[in-house]
């Protein structure tokens, strides 16, 4: 398929267009600004990922169960589904009058918008052809068959965009185009743009990014009219190539703007750059002040390589939100331990607590492999202290994982952390005064979360605000065996009541995955007006209460 020319001078020419079609003055400041409270733009919900769907009037502990609840549609879709469902509720669609949609990009580089009630496919749009698995993998694939949209998408509903990042194969490179289309038909705002990246690291000629050597997997953010971008490596496997980056683009004329390495060290005696930004799809976070917030995976397994100015291995970074200047990081005392073992604290995600009283109002969590969950204080990171211990404001075991935290307020007005380790999906009081402190509260226990290739999930909580008996945490459990073929193994919704992770309230089949033993299904369900969203191997399964099972309309073609 022929690539529209993607240089910034064409992007320039169709500046003016631009001013009309999304205007800079329209876009939201961030994602988080949605016109219903139901929408949901971005991964997790939110810039600070809390993953707390809290306008849903009407799921709750009580209605939830095996009588009441299950399967209302399976609409099929083209391949595999790793991004996070986005819900627009009464978005026009060309053609089709006013809908409350649900958008699903596939890694057949698809994206689909579909009535978020009945299941009807309203537009489909494909935006070239996907990389092979084996030509990104010499020895061993870990996203099967092939690589398109990977991470999750952001919406600017006032600009009446998506954004994504589609992998195209020409038929012998691969390359990475950011596109902005429209909410309404599906196409292109504008020609999608090609994203290149190099920058000067000490002591050597520019690295540049090559795509057959990078992934795109956590999920897009925007803040204050910016698209953030974050790449990590090919599972590890050409370590002398592969750097983690973020890269910054104008949502308004997708001209780069900047962007930042999370290693800038020179060639050591053995070759390792990586320290990669990867987050098993958990998108980048942002705080008030469009500060933005990653953590990093592995670097050099023979050779302690962390730098206070050049790398930053098993990390979280605090960065600037022009992206140029590192305002703080953590880096766990035993990184080079974490390198030797792959147990990288880069494999979940880092969740930003929305402002609390007492003495640290800004805390961050994030964990990942190695089991360890960190209680930051988000102005004050921790630094990195040789030898330990480790200058944070608690650690706490939620069990090694690919997973990611969520956060919510209970009934009783308490705020709750969510952790989604091999321990089961746990819940942890968070007390304020005299200092910050997480309390073991409830959990699932440890086989929920079981499933290959490796365990953890990624936890969500619906819930009418604070009301009581409203909350429900929601989680996709892995496949349990693996299959090659279609539609491959199942993939499993579960649903607690949140006042008590061990009060099972659902178990439900919700899909199925492909190449399980290699190729993780880090699933995230999304909840929007009475219903639960799960994309899967070619299918989005809309579940909800039984009693609301609409009629299926016809397709309109």
């Amino acid at each position: 398929m022929k690539r529209p020319n993607s240089c910034l001078s064409t992007v320039s020419i169709f500046a003016a267009v631009l001013l009309v079609v999304i205007p800079a003055s329209a876009a939201p400041k961030d994602a988080t600004q949605a016109s219903s409270p139901q929408d949901v733009l971005t991964y997790h919900g939110d810039n600070l990922r809390t993953g707390w769907f809290s306008a849903e009037i009407v799921l709750t502990a009580s209605n939830v169960n095996a009588q009441s609840f299950g399967l209302l549609q399976t609409v099929p879709l083209d391949g595999k589904v790793d991004a996070e469902p986005l819900v627009v509720m009464q978005q026009q669609i060309a053609g089709h009058g006013i809908h409350d949609v649900v958008y699903v990009a596939t890694e057949n580089n698809s994206v689909y918008a579909i009535d978020a009630g009945d299941g009807s496919v309203l537009w489909h749009r494909s935006h070239g052809t996907p990389v092979p698995c084996l030509y990104k993998y010499t020895h061993r694939c870990n996203i099967m068959p092939v690589i398109g949209i990977l991470s999750t998408p952001v919406i600017d509903r006032g600009a009446g965009a998506m954004y994504f990042v589609a992998d195209n194969y020409n038929g012998k490179v691969d390359a990475f185009y950011l596109h902005a289309i429209s909410l309404s038909t599906g196409r292109d705002l504008l020609p999608a743009v090609a994203i290149r990246y190099s920058e000067q690291v000490q002591g050597e000629r520019d690295w540049t990014l090559n795509p057959k050597f990078q992934l795109q997997r956590p999920g897009l953010l925007e803040v204050n009219g910016s698209i953030y971008i974050a790449f990590g490596s090919v599972a590890d496997l050409e370590p002398d190539h592969s750097r983690g980056a973020i890269l910054r683009y104008d949502a308004a004329t997708l001209s780069q703007l900047n962007g930042q390495l999370a290693n800038k060290r020179s060639r050591p005696a053995s070759p390792y750059y990586l320290s990669s930004i990867w987050q098993s799809g958990y998108a980048p976070a942002a705080d008030a002040n469009g500060d933005i917030y990653f953590s990093t995976g592995n670097s050099d397994p023979k050779n302690p390589s962390y730098s206070a100015t050049l790398n930053w291995p098993d990390s979280v970074m605090h960065l600037s939100s022009d992206l140029s200047t590192l305002i703080d990081s953590f880096t766990t005392y035993n990184y080079f331990l974490l390198d030797q073992l792959d147990r990288e604290i880069g494999s979940g995600g880092v969740l930003l607590l929305p402002d609390q009283p007492g003495s640290v109002p800004h805390l961050v969590l994030g964990g990942g492999k190695d089991g360890r969950a960190f209680l930051m204080d988000r102005d004050h990171l921790g630094g990195y202290t040789k030898g330990g211990p480790d200058n944070v404001l608690q650690e706490v075991q939620m069990g090694k994982c690919h997973c990611g935290p969520a956060y919510f307020v209970g009934s009783d007005g308490g705020p709750r952390v969510l952790t989604g380790g091999l321990r089961g999906i746990t819940s942890w009081r968070l007390q304020t005064t005299p200092s910050p402190k997480l309390t073991l509260e409830s959990s699932t226990g440890p086989g929920t979360v079981s499933g290959l290739p490796r365990g953890g999930s990624f936890p969500v909580v619906s819930s009418n605000g604070t009301a009581e008996g409203s909350g429900v945490v929601w989680f996709v459990q892995k496949p349990a065996t693996s299959s090659d073929k279609n539609p491959g193994t199942p993939v499993t919704l579960r649903a607690y009541a949140a006042s008590d992770l061990t009060k099972q309230l659902v178990s439900i089949q919700a899909g199925a995955w492909t190449h399980a033993y290699n190729s993780s299904a880090n699933l995230v369900p999304t909840v929007a007006n009475g219903r639960v969203y799960v994309a899967s191997n070619r299918q989005l399964r809309i579940l909800g209460l039984l009693a609301s099972r609409p009629k299926r309309q016809r397709e309109k073609r």
